[in-house]
């Protein structure tokens, strides 16, 4: 029997997304880690070279929102996107929202703290030899923040990110107040695109008590895990 493989890295929130959406088709399958700098090979997995990529039905599929759409025709039950043709726009906007723009502020708030950063790290090299953390550091203090500067978040002071991005929760748990998704009647991509997004804060920031003090969002987070 073919095995389903995801390739991943371990906190990325977009592998995160995927993992989610194979739990949700009820998929088995197993992970191919490349931590530490393992994650030079990922270059060869895909045109692309980053991840995920996925392994399924003798195919290799890159990029999550595409590893997503592939499952949701390979196996269409439990399906992630909403049949009403409005909620599965909203979906799909939601979707992009999180993957182009809250993910950014995952980004800055894993680099800006400094007590996440070191549990990013020591995630990001599971497995991995020690002195290995010490490289993917100082890889992830030079690269991201010239990408956040380019992506414009970075160009704010710190303050004015935190301060955005629970402004963003605050609208997330006035929209969960109105169901326990955030569209249509059951689980879709867009809760399981964002909750991966928000998992990695929780995981790694010391803000993770301010996100959880936010009820409607701490019991969604539960439900999309």
């Amino acid at each position: 029997m073919t095995t389903t493989v995801l390739h991943q890295w371990e906190i990325s929130p977009f592998c995160g997304k995927v993992r989610k959406a194979l739990r949700h088709k009820g998929i088995d399958f197993t992970v191919e880690n490349y931590n530490g700098l393992r994650a030079l090979k990922a270059a060869s997995l895909s045109p692309a070279g980053k991840l995920p990529v996925l392994d399924i039905a003798g195919q290799r599929i890159a990029d999550s929102s595409a590893i997503v759409a592939f499952l949701e025709t390979h196996q269409p039950q439990p399906s992630l996107y909403p049949a009403d043709p409005a909620d599965r726009a909203r979906a799909a906007i939601l979707e992009d929202w999180s993957d182009e723009s809250l993910f950014w502020y995952e980004v800055a708030l894993r680099i800006s703290e400094p007590a996440a950063l070191p549990k990013a790290v020591e995630l990001l090299c599971t497995g991995r030899p020690a002195w290995e953390q010490r490289v993917m550091k100082l890889a992830l203090q030079r690269s991201y923040p010239k990408k956040l500067k380019a992506q414009g978040l970075g160009l704010l002071p710190p303050e004015r990110i935190q301060a955005q991005f629970f402004e963003h929760l605050a609208s997330l748990e006035a929209m969960l107040a109105a169901g326990p998704w955030l569209v249509g009647p059951s689980k879709s991509i867009a809760d399981l695109a964002i909750a991966a997004q928000l998992d990695e804060v929780v995981r790694t920031s010391p803000l993770a008590p301010r996100v959880l003090a936010f009820p409607g969002i701490r019991d969604w987070l539960a439900r999309c895990a």
